[in-house]
């Protein structure tokens, strides 16, 4: 799976499938126009980038965003036939790819409020599950998620730190375990390795992010 996912940096996800999937796309450099889904788990600017969407959108491309986003989207030039709007919590399938949306919030914490109802997406990509966290804590209704690979935020602050997020993957058991959220903006360059040593049993760690 490794050449099939790739990060960009932060939270800027790409998985290269018959159709290309982007999530969050931040800090793209080229301007490719090959995104078939574009995925956006919250509003936050490092996570919703209209300047970045520009860079890799083509004439039939489909947005899913929550439905909290709608209004925003619509704002930043996203015509509403071009927009699937998601709840947590419920299952989807867009241009033949199934995806679920879950729950993405912070515990004790203000930046990603629970009633703001933002996601993160379980992906299913051949005979594999794919679940991108977006910005979120460890949630305890998250923690039995079904999945193959998971792609944590493991740079603190906003989200987990890397004991946090090793802890959550832990609890999940995934086979293959990609940190991401950090050494960009917020977290610090060696925070994907200090979550990788935190990992137990047979879990895999993949480091995609390049410092």
């Amino acid at each position: 799976m490794k050449d099939i996912i790739s990060i960009n940096a932060h939270s800027s996800i790409r998985i290269a499938l018959d159709q290309i999937l982007y999530f969050d796309p931040f800090h793209i450099t080229e301007e490719t126009h090959d995104a078939d889904i574009i995925f956006i788990t919250h509003e936050h600017y490092d996570h919703f980038s209209p300047e970045d969407i520009l860079k890799i959108v083509q004439p039939d491309t489909m947005f899913v965003l929550p439905e909290s986003m709608k209004d925003k989207a619509a704002a930043a030039g996203i015509p509403d036939s071009s927009m699937l709007t998601v709840e947590p919590g419920h299952s989807y399938e867009l241009k033949g790819i199934s995806f679920d949306a879950v729950p993405a919030y912070n515990i004790g914490k203000p930046y990603h409020p629970k009633e703001n109802r933002w996601v993160g997406y379980v992906v299913s990509v051949g005979i594999k599950r794919v679940y991108i966290c977006g910005d979120t804590d460890g949630l305890p209704e998250n923690r039995k998620i079904p999945c193959d690979i998971v792609i944590v935020p493991v740079g603190g602050t906003y989200t987990m730190d890397a004991s946090e997020a090793a802890a959550f993957v832990n609890a999940l058991k995934p086979e293959i375990a990609i940190p991401s959220h950090y050494g960009d903006i917020v977290g610090a360059p060696f925070d994907g390795m200090d979550f990788t040593r935190r990992l137990k049993g047979d879990i895999q760690s993949r480091l995609l992010i390049h410092q």
